[in-house]
Parts: C-alpha cells; sequence; structure tokens
C-alpha cells in the first residue's frame, strides 16, 4: 500500500509539474467562469455554493500538489492554499462579512501564487508549444478572477465605489457581478451597466484595462522570441 501511494503521489507530482498540467488548468478556468457566472442566481442556495467551492477546491489541491514534493521552500504557498480554502468554509457556515474579506484577500494571494507558478513554466528553457499558449491564458483569466475579489472587496469596505444597475443580494452576488464586469473591462466591452465612481475603482479599472490591452502583446512578443532563440539553437 505504502508503495502503491509513494507511486501514485510522484505520478501527481510529475503531471503538475510538467506543461500539460497547464491544460488541465485551462479546462478548470473554463469551467469555473463558466459555472461561477450562471449560479449567480442561486447564490444563497448551499449546493451552488458547493459546487462552486468544489471548484476553487480543485485548483487548490492542484497548487498544493505541485510544491508537495518541495514544500518546505513553498510553504508559505501552502499555508495561503489552505487558509483560502478554510475560510471559504467559515463564510458559507457562518455568513459573517469578516469572514468573506478574509476568504478573498486569501483567495487574491494564492490565485497571485498561482498565476507566478503558470509564468514560470510557460517561460523555462525550451520550445514553446501548445501548452504553454495555454499557460497564457489561464494566467488572462486568473487576472481577470483577481479584480474580480479586487473589486468586491473594494465595494464592501466603502460602498458605493461602484455604480450597479442590478442590486446585489448577498456577497456572492457581488462577487459574481463584478466577475463579470471584470472580464468586460479586460476585454474593453464596457457595456456601462457597471461603471466606477470612486477615485480608487477607477485607478483599478484603468490598470486592468491596460493589462488587458498590453498582455496579449506582450505575451505574444514574449513566446515568439523564445521560438525563434531556440530554432536558432546555440551558436558556434
Amino acid at each position: 500500500m505504502k508503495k502503491f501511494a509513494n507511486s501514485l503521489f510522484q505520478k501527481n507530482h510529475e503531471f503538475w509539474n510538467h506543461e500539460r498540467s497547464l491544460k488541465a488548468l485551462l479546462i478548470y478556468m473554463c469551467i469555473s467562469l463558466f459555472v461561477w457566472i450562471p449560479l449567480a442566481d442561486y447564490a444563497d442556495q448551499w449546493w451552488s455554493f458547493l459546487i462552486s467551492d468544489i471548484l476553487f477546491n480543485l485548483i487548490i489541491l492542484a497548487g498544493v500538489f505541485s510544491v508537495l514534493t518541495r514544500w518546505k521552500k513553498q510553504i508559505l504557498f501552502i499555508t495561503i492554499a489552505l487558509l483560502a480554502s478554510l475560510f471559504r468554509i467559515i463564510s458559507f457556515l457562518s455568513q459573517l462579512e469578516w469572514a468573506h474579506l478574509m476568504s478573498s484577500v486569501f483567495a487574491i494571494l494564492f490565485m497571485a501564487h498561482l498565476a507566478n507558478m503558470v509564468l514560470q513554466h510557460i517561460f523555462k528553457d525550451g520550445p514553446v508549444n501548445f501548452y504553454r499558449i495555454q499557460g497564457s491564458i489561464v494566467v488572462f483569466m486568473i487576472v481577470g478572477i483577481v479584480y474580480a475579489w479586487l473589486y468586491t472587496l473594494l465595494e464592501t469596505l466603502y460602498p458605493g465605489s461602484f455604480t450597479i444597475t442590478e442590486p446585489s443580494q448577498s456577497y456572492k452576488d457581488l462577487f459574481a457581478h463584478f466577475l463579470y464586469f471584470s472580464f468586460a473591462t479586460m476585454t474593453t466591452l464596457g457595456f456601462g451597466d457597471m461603471i466606477p465612481t470612486r477615485s480608487l475603482a477607477k485607478s483599478l479599472v484603468i490598470f486592468q484595462g491596460m493589462i488587458g490591452l498590453l498582455y496579449p502583446v506582450i505575451m505574444i512578443a514574449r513566446l515568439v522570441s523564445m521560438e525563434v532563440a531556440h530554432s536558432a539553437g546555440p551558436t558556434k
């Protein structure tokens, strides 16, 4: 049994440290985005939380599993991941505002660490393949989710930071609205149904809009330069 467990652990570690794990992350992110938004209408239902929480905890487990063999160097990442999961459970059971806020804070920290790990996968030595392109999409999605949490925190701490045409009934409902707003900003759609009104909110929106415009250009240029350098090979 111990030998089987060690073998399973080793295979899991090899998977999450291989570039093909970026495809798994992309599939997860797509499922999360297209499930989180429709579930906004059922934000107070227990099954809504269960589905979204399972999705979120899957990505936490994936991140933790990918660093377990070097856990001493990644103790901060593992701690943040576990706290993010813990506060999500507490926020659902207690419905306390501070628990929702702490859940968002640790989720932001976790996603930031995860984005850094994905970028390390993308920019490591080797040929540019489809997995790395998928990884660049994952980072784009992570930025959108992180900004959704930032907007939610800002509106919760300073009500009136945004003008929202459709009122929110709960913290989860508010996050779903800002998830939509975040990606509308990143893709420069700007439908006008949610508008930043305070200076800090406007600054965040401007910065995210700049990321949405510059990220594809910079990422494509970087990947192309990596592929050219790899194709040229070592010079004699």
